[in-house]
């Protein structure tokens, strides 16, 4: 980590202890009050050029936030507002200003249609909107069979004429809404430079490092809880059989900051295969562990640590409900395993670290 991102971790924090976060699992929306204040300081335009009205500044810098927002136990839409929507929007020199939005990806068969006065509505579909019901905006990537000259976005509001919202949530209680689209108005359009695969990456790479930072939460607060409570006249973290879980679960919330920090490294410039091997690696490092990392916690805890009102669920529950966002842990070991079979790379050399940086995009596949 820089000193840079050291620093709007500290900040970050700071902030989140003044404005106080919400301990209810599920939760009944995200924290505004941490949102207002990381939208007052730009922190929510991290990464988001200064000439479409971000703040400017990295990937690696927007994730260091995210992460310390995670770790506070902060429900925000940084991730999809900041990482993704906002991102995208800019590369397509769209610009979103004050409006909050999020990411939608469209379902197979809808397309934009222009209309006889120069305008544009969009028919079709997309599923499992995450902060739908949150956000000013839908950024949709329409995927190449939708766009003649390949991936295009659209955006729109979520609450216009033509626009049927099906709402829900998600195990830790954010809004994921399913939208169904007809004729519905469209109020910037572009073809894009960026398609699936690369916000697929994008989005992987991102909840591979708040998975890191909630298990981390999981992690110092059961420690501490272990050393605070008492059984049979002596701390919890006393006995052999609880240190062993507790350096078990360290072990893999170690494991889980070395890869997405690597990834996040080597995503610090140009895409490369290495890059995305990072990417597939920390993802599926992080998913594969967050189950157990999340029954660490509570079973360390004791029935406490079930209580609807007690924080550890916030960070348990985000565990649990992101391992699968943007792939799951054997979608993208089905990736790595596509970099060998068919793109030819060495098996040492993945490992290692030393994978040809020509190698081609990660195979997309399906959701093995």
């Amino acid at each position: 980590m820089t000193g840079q991102d050291s620093e709007l971790q500290s900040a970050a924090r700071a902030m989140i202890e003044r404005a106080g976060v919400g301990t209810t699992t599920p939760a009944i929306g995200i924290d505004s009050a941490v949102w207002s204040a990381l939208t007052e300081a730009g922190f929510t335009g991290i990464g988001i050029p200064e000439d479409h009205d971000g703040s400017g500044g990295t990937l690696a810098e927007a994730l260091a936030v995210v992460s310390a927002v995670v770790a506070g136990g902060a429900l925000t839409m940084l991730i999809e507002h900041t990482v993704l929507a906002g991102w995208l929007a800019a590369r397509c020199g769209i610009t979103l200003g004050t409006r909050t939005a999020t990411i939608a990806h469209a379902e197979p068969g809808t397309g934009v249609r222009e209309t006889g006065d120069g305008g544009r509505v969009l028919h079709g579909s997309a599923r499992a909107v995450v902060h739908g019901a949150d956000a000013d905006r839908l950024v949709i990537l329409l995927d190449p069979g939708a766009a003649d000259r390949g991936p295009a976005v659209a955006i729109l509001s979520p609450t216009g004429a033509g626009v049927s919202a099906r709402p829900g949530t998600d195990l830790l209680g954010a809004a994921v809404t399913d939208y169904d689209f007809d004729a519905a108005a469209v109020e910037s359009y572009a073809v894009s430079p960026a398609g699936e695969t690369e916000l697929r990456e994008r989005g992987a790479l991102a909840y591979a490092v708040a998975l890191a930072a909630a298990a981390r939460a999981v992690c110092d607060r059961t420690v501490e809880y272990a050393g605070q409570r008492t059984q049979f006249g002596r701390p919890l973290s006393k006995f052999q059989a609880v240190q062993q879980r507790l350096a078990g679960m360290a072990a893999l919330t170690g494991l889980m900051e070395t890869a997405t920090e690597t990834a996040v490294a080597e995503n610090a410039g140009p895409s490369t295969g290495r890059a995305r091997t990072a990417i597939a690696a920390a993802k599926v490092v992080t998913s594969s562990s967050a189950r157990e990392i999340a029954a660490a916690g509570h079973q360390l805890h004791g029935a406490i640590g079930f209580t609807a009102e007690h924080p550890l669920g916030r960070s348990t529950t985000a565990l649990l409900a992101w391992r699968e966002r943007y792939g799951s842990e054997r979608y993208w070991a089905g990736v790595l395993a596509d970099r060998i079979i068919d793109g030819g790379a060495d098996v040492w050399d993945l490992v290692t670290g030393f994978d040809d940086e020509t190698t081609g995009a990660a195979t997309e596949g399906n959701n093995r």
